[in-house]
């Protein structure tokens, strides 16, 4: 990499860091281009080289908040399998990564209040976009779809929606129960949350003639 294009990243960091802090604490609406640049240290200009506008750089920090969370998850997850005599069942990684997502997003709460709702389009819908202009960013269909196949599981479409399933109902499990306590605590709703995410990842993998039972 040259000098240059280190600066570049270097730029562009400033200005995701910069417009984070200033969205996660004076908020969104409030916050100007002007105050971002100045706060990134660059020259107003600068900031749109690299970003057409506040809903841009909004977006590209929810997919780049989304990749660092799951980047560390995934690194937890290694941890854990070194640790393990037995392989681990596909179900039980997804659960896994699921509880170390609740876990970290109760203890940020500001990164909580930002990502949660937007935790699906940033890493569901969107990381792909991003992918090629930052290295740390995770294209997660093709990291999902690779992992599971090397599990041996197929990739249809109902397994990829459930996958979207898994990841709605975690993100808003945060959002209801971490910042606003309803319905249960968090402590409660974790073994209903990791049956259902059980239950819908097996039935996405049973046969279409025959799908595993919802309940029972």
């Amino acid at each position: 990499m040259t000098v240059s294009e280190q600066k570049k990243i270097q730029k562009r960091n400033a200005l995701l860091n910069s417009a984070y802090e200033l969205f996660t604490t004076i908020g969104f609406h409030k916050t100007t281009i002007g105050a971002i640049a100045r706060k990134a240290g660059v020259a107003k200009g600068t900031f749109y080289l690299y970003f057409k506008d506040k809903e841009e750089i909004r977006n590209a920090l929810i997919v780049h908040k989304s990749s660092h969370l799951l980047h560390a998850a995934l690194n937890a997850l290694d941890r854990e399998l070194d640790q393990r005599s037995t392989p681990m069942p596909p179900e039980d990684k997804l659960v896994f990564i699921a509880d170390y997502l609740i876990t970290f997003l109760s203890q940020d709460v500001a990164l909580l209040r930002f990502i949660s709702k937007n935790l699906t389009w940033g890493l569901f819908m969107n990381s792909g976009q991003y992918a090629g202009e930052a290295s740390d960013v995770i294209d997660f269909r093709a990291f999902a779809t690779h992992a599971l196949q090397a599990d041996g599981v197929e990739v249809s479409r109902r397994m990829e929606l459930t996958i979207f399933t898994i990841i709605e109902m975690t993100s808003s499990a945060c959002y209801s129960i971490i910042l606003e306590g309803n319905p249960v605590t968090l402590t409660e709703y974790k073994p209903f949350l990791y049956s259902c995410i059980r239950l819908l990842f097996r039935n996405a993998a049973a046969p279409i003639s025959s799908p595993a039972p919802l309940v029972g």
